[in-house]
């Protein structure tokens, strides 16, 4: 099972256009572009927790619109971000889930709007992950190995040959 871990981390106080609108308070837009490019503890803590029998990715997300195009071979996609990108968060978890790819989200944001994310991804963690990735994991497994069984069953063909059954 492969898991992507993907951050959006960009902070838009150092986005170039509310810095052409004046946003140059001395350090603020230096603070801000240190800021964006700390690494997520909090999906890297899960990355860590996560047992070596599933292979994982780290990906940070500083602005969608320059990314180019994100992997899309994945299991499952654990997601988190700032308030600033929640909306392309949204939208990242929304074409992820197009693609029949399971998205967990979770974050200080998403945590606060449990009920709004939900709409957008598979499941939501509230509070800290770390406690309950175990179970997470668990059940994501369990709905892969469903889908498995289920598209397996679909590729039976079954038909009466006139003497017996032929699969």
């Amino acid at each position: 099972m492969k898991i992507a871990f993907i951050a959006m981390s960009g902070v838009r106080a150092h986005n170039p256009e509310l810095t052409a609108l004046g946003l140059t308070l001395p350090g603020f837009v230096d603070r801000n572009k240190i800021i964006a490019s700390l690494p997520s503890l909090g999906l890297l803590t899960l990355a860590g927790l996560t047992p070596p029998a599933f292979e994982v990715e780290y990906h940070e997300v500083a602005d969608l619109r320059r990314g180019g195009e994100l992997p899309d071979d994945f299991d499952l996609v654990a997601l988190s971000t700032f308030t600033a990108q929640l909306k392309e968060a949204y939208e990242l978890a929304d074409s992820y889930r197009a693609k029949g790819i399971p998205v967990v989200m979770g974050g200080i944001t998403v945590s606060s709007l449990a009920e709004e994310a939900i709409a957008h991804c598979t499941s939501v963690v509230i509070g800290e992950g770390e406690p309950i990735w175990p179970a997470v994991l668990a059940t994501h497994v369990q709905l892969l190995i469903l889908q498995e069984q289920e598209l397996l069953m679909r590729r039976v063909v079954v038909s009466w040959s006139g003497e017996s059954w032929i699969c």
